[in-house]
């Protein structure tokens, strides 16, 4: 339990860092200079200002200097990046998976955050990702045990007639997922461009790397079954109207998350159904 608080606080720290990622990137700034500031008065930020979450309270939300309100976000980001990380403790424990699975958690809320304040999925960061997911594949491959869930149906389906072992299957799976639900949003968009952003289409691929087959179909159909039942939800209430823009990407990253917890048991319950 303490373990799991520190690595909690840790993931405040991060939550920090990614309100910077947030604001910064979407208008093509560096995320590592200059100082953060306050936007108001321009003020260097001491560190006392910059202890996650604390500070922000402790300043009941406005600068220490010129009392300008500090948007809620920044400490919504900091708490929940906290949450997310005692989540993955939680689940994976200590090692190589858990910073793995950090590491593209970290991102893909980074995405989530700026596709609903800004209605982009910026390149500068979503291309690298797709070339470090790429990447990472075979290095996952050879460095450690393969997910079940990623190499689980396709040795059921495909059985002796494709002799690879669950390592090579793992990495096999990573990739049709990458190519598979790239195929899929991508056939959206060139049916409907204005239905879906071209920003969502690569993130798609990358979610789909991560995912692996079928976890990618899960995390797809997962976000479309997500983001109608908002888009009612919203409809219905009023907050949006039929032509009211709704990004897309928290839906995906949502169930990318998800899928990527509980691939595991998401594939044994598919294998149950289809051959129990």
């Amino acid at each position: 339990m303490i373990l799991m608080l520190l690595y909690a606080l840790v993931g405040a720290a991060v939550g920090s860092f990614l309100n910077v990622v947030i604001d910064r990137v979407p208008a093509g700034q560096s995320v590592l200079h200059p100082a953060s500031r306050c936007p108001a008065c321009n003020r260097q930020l001491t560190p006392r200002d910059l202890i996650p979450v604390i500070s922000y309270l402790a300043l009941r939300g406005r600068c220490r200097n010129c009392g300008a309100a500090i948007p809620l976000r920044v400490v919504l980001v900091e708490a929940l990046t906290a949450l997310l990380f005692a989540l993955l403790w939680r689940h994976y424990g200590p090692g190589a998976r858990l910073l793995l699975a950090t590491f593209w958690s970290s991102l893909l809320f980074a995405l989530l955050v700026i596709d609903l304040e800004q209605r982009i999925v910026p390149n500068v960061v979503v291309l690298p990702a797709i070339a470090v997911a790429l990447a990472a594949v075979p290095l996952q491959g050879l460095l450690l045990e393969p997910i079940y869930g990623h190499y689980g149906l396709l040795q059921l389906l495909l059985g002796p007639a494709v002799p690879l072992t669950p390592r090579g299957l793992a990495m096999l799976s990573q990739v049709l997922g990458g190519a598979i639900a790239f195929g899929i949003f991508l056939l959206i968009w060139l049916v409907a461009p204005k239905a879906m952003g071209a920003g969502d289409v690569k993130l798609a691929a990358l979610v789909g790397l991560l995912t692996g087959l079928p976890g990618a179909l899960a995390a797809v159909f997962g976000s479309f079954l997500l983001g109608g039942v908002v888009g009612v939800v919203l409809l219905v209430s009023g907050v949006a109207g039929r032509k009211t823009a709704i990004p897309f990407a928290p839906f995906l990253v949502i169930t990318t998350f998800w899928v990527m917890l509980y691939v595991d048991a998401l594939v044994l319950w598919y294998i149950g159904r289809l051959f129990g």
